[in-house]
């Protein structure tokens, strides 16, 4: 759990930065390259206003405005049936004759009278004598706005590391308050779990000597039965303290034969099934192997029959399944009944977690065994899940390496 709680806030604050870098470095480039197409366009409209020249009107002197004046351009004025009447060069422009119309063509066409062609930018304004079309190479300022995007990508990409590590150590940090209570309830729970087996056993003891002497009597019975839950809750909270306890008894991992085992765990169920009226199928493929600890993996699959049995529907059908897919070892339990609700369905492995309290007072539960069942699965790197549609089945999944 608390290893999760870790991931989550690793995750959402490098979330978080990312955005909040990606948000940044898109303004970044965003305001520059608008800046670069309105001085752009700028250079363009004072160009046509001077017919295509740097110099003629006074609007450019080449001492204040040296950028405008030093640049590679070339204009094309046409007349009102759009025949080309004139080309005007400026500075070391690269352009050929024979591409000049094909360029002119497509600013004409364009719906703008602004627009980029490859690495000329246009500008088209009507004149007394017609048309003027003004290019201007912009392969300078394409270059820079590309090494900007790329030094800010990986400026980005840098910070986003950095802050992945900060957050892992933050994570640390933050997590511990959490991880030392996780402790020390865990603590509490053996030492209270092993300290009530005592006293819960010396109950059961003397409450079968009293009825020797007095016999039988309702209020022993309901000692007796008391007991007997009280143990069973017990011995369920050691069940969950020894899975959580990563420094204590490991589990005893050795080569199975999953077949034998579930067969040898299910069909001891089948006369208390016969005897309620209850259709019990338990099927298995052959010589299914796998990696893991036969006692555990036994108290799983008894938890998740033994739990069909209590909610299953009257005269309902239980089904245990073991089969593999794609070298994976799934088992499957499936009865008739109520079913989970689906806005449930991720809660009933919580726990103390139950859906319905006055079924499960009826029937024992303590919202354990679930948990238990996860806490097994997930000890041999394996996950369960649950599938049902509401008041007609349900069925858990366990899926093993």
């Amino acid at each position: 759990m608390i290893k999760k709680l870790r991931i989550k806030i690793i995750i959402v604050i490098t979330f978080l930065v990312a955005v909040l870098i990606g948000v940044l470095i898109a303004s970044v480039n965003i305001v520059n390259q608008t800046g670069s197409s309105y001085a752009i366009q700028n250079r363009l409209e004072r160009l046509s206003r001077n017919d295509g020249r740097f110099f003629g009107r006074g609007d450019i002197d080449p001492y204040k405005d040296f950028e405008e004046a030093y640049v590679d351009s070339f204009s094309v004025l046409l007349d009102d049936t759009y025949t080309i009447t004139g080309i005007i060069l400026n500075r070391d422009i690269t352009v050929q004759e024979d591409e000049i119309i094909p360029y002119v063509n497509q600013a004409l066409q364009a719906q703008s009278d602004y627009g980029e062609i490859g690495n000329y930018a246009f500008y088209v304004s009507e004149k007394p004598y017609g048309l003027i079309v003004v290019f201007m190479d912009i392969s300078t300022q394409q270059n820079a706005n590309q090494n900007l995007v790329i030094m800010t990508s990986i400026i980005g990409i840098l910070a986003i590391l950095v802050f992945f590590v900060i957050a892992i150590i933050l994570s640390g940090w933050l997590v511990k308050p959490v991880k030392e209570t996780f402790d020390k309830q865990k603590l509490f729970i053996s030492n209270a779990s092993h300290e009530l087996k005592t006293p819960l056993a010396v109950i059961s003891a003397n409450s079968d000597v009293l009825e020797g002497e007095i016999g039988e009597n309702k209020w022993l019975s309901y000692i007796r039965s008391e007991t007997v839950r009280m143990s069973e809750l017990v011995n369920e909270l050691l069940s969950l303290a020894r899975l959580d306890d990563k420094s204590g008894s490991k589990l005893v991992m050795t080569d199975l034969n999953l077949t034998d085992l579930v067969l040898s765990t299910a069909l001891p169920f089948e006369s208390t099934m016969f005897e309620n009226g209850k259709i019990f199928d338990v099927t298995a493929e052959p010589d299914v192997r796998c990696h893991g600890d036969e006692s555990s993996i036994k108290h799983l699959l008894t938890i998740l029959i033994d739990n069909a049995a209590k909610y299953s529907a009257e005269h309902g059908e239980i089904s245990v399944r073991l089969y593999t897919q794609m070298n994976k070892k799934i088992i499957e339990v499936y009865n008739t009944g109520n079913g989970i609700p689906a806005d449930k369905l991720h809660k009933i492995f919580e726990r103390f977690y139950r859906e319905d309290e006055a079924r499960n007072s009826q029937s024992g539960g303590y919202g354990l065994g679930l948990a238990i069942a996860k806490s097994i699965a997930q000890a041999h790197n394996g996950k369960i899940r649950a599938e049902s549609e509401y008041g007609k089945w349900v069925r858990f999944i366990v899926v093993l390496p």
